[in-house]
């Protein structure tokens, strides 16, 4: 069995406003620990659990400072990102089984891993691992409400809120709104519109009850998303997700199974008129095939072997 250190800049574990990367590493983390592997987090802010030993560090320390304090038994680093390049190429230095994954931008350097092949080939690098989340978490239900979700950081317009918008206006759907507000979308503010029900910021039950109940997500995004957590995070419900055809999507939604790929809002307005056709049970399957933890974990095993008899 080895010692697993993952090195990220973010609490761990994850508060309630954590992102992402937070959560995919909680729980790769408890996953290895389950598997036999003792597991060390080291971040600038966090706490021990009963998976894993927290080592805190600050940005300030140097590069030999870091190597330090790294307990002697550990055999693999798993570096996420945002500490200072002296320290990290520190540890790259210092560890053949020693990999970093780009959960978003370009990255780049010493064995990088991205989140997804679209995310590598836009990168310039090959070596990708799909992000995997534990389905036994998520409520599943194929009884779906006369609702549509949107369910992303509002404030980023890349995310598409106003499309959402457009989409359910156009379709006389609900729309509930969850992820805070942006300031040139008033119906995020505030409940005027009949049809849009803004919600602000969701997670634990809330948020597990949302993407169960919703009789579809939708993903209009403007940019090429790296992965899109909430997008397999929704099939694992057994909700069906429509999506612009960009970045990942075309990855994760199997087209007229799990969901539907768009190019254009006309399409999507489509789209929406078809969600009777998903099966909730397609939809989980698919994710427990394909995106589970289970599956994060071989993967991430995989490369940390590679990463010992060879650099990319």
């Amino acid at each position: 069995m080895k010692s697993i250190l993952h090195v990220h800049n973010k609490p761990l574990p994850p508060c309630l406003e954590s992102g992402g990367s937070n959560r995919l590493i909680e729980w790769l983390a408890q996953e290895q620990a389950r598997r036999g592997h003792k597991v060390y987090i080291m971040s600038f802010s966090g706490h021990s659990t009963e998976h894993y030993r927290h080592i805190k560090i600050s940005p300030e320390m140097t590069g030999p400072e870091i190597l330090a304090i790294i307990p002697d038994d550990v055999t693999d680093i798993e570096l996420h990102g945002g500490i200072p390049k002296l320290q990290a190429d520190a540890l790259a230095e210092n560890f053949k089984r020693f990999i970093q994954i780009i959960h978003a931008g370009k990255g780049g350097g010493k064995n990088s891993v991205y989140v997804s092949r679209s995310h590598a080939q836009q990168s310039g690098g090959k070596i990708y691992a799909h992000n995997g989340i534990p389905i036994d978490e998520y409520q599943f239900s194929d009884s779906k409400e006369a609702f549509l979700l949107f369910i992303a950081k509002v404030k980023r317009s890349k995310k598409g809120i106003q499309e959402a918008i457009k989409v359910a206006k156009r379709t006389r759907n609900s729309l509930v709104v969850a992820g805070g507000h942006r300031f040139l979308s008033p119906e995020t503010w505030f409940r005027w519109h009949p049809l849009i029900r803004p919600v602000g910021y969701v997670n634990g039950v809330q948020k597990f009850g949302l993407l169960a109940r919703a009789q579809g997500v939708l993903v209009p995004i403007n940019w090429e998303e790296p992965f899109g957590l909430t997008v397999i995070e929704a099939m694992a419900s057994g909700t069906p997700v429509i999506a612009f055809n960009r970045g990942a999507m075309p990855e994760l939604i199997v087209e007229g199974v799990t969901g539907f790929l768009c190019d254009t809002e006309d399409e999507m307005v489509r789209a929406v008129g078809r969600l009777h056709e998903i099966s909730p049970a397609a939809c989980r399957e698919h994710v427990a095939h394909n995106f589970s933890v289970e599956n994060l974990y071989i993967r991430h095993a995989e490369l940390l072997d590679k990463a010992e008899h060879t650099s990319w």
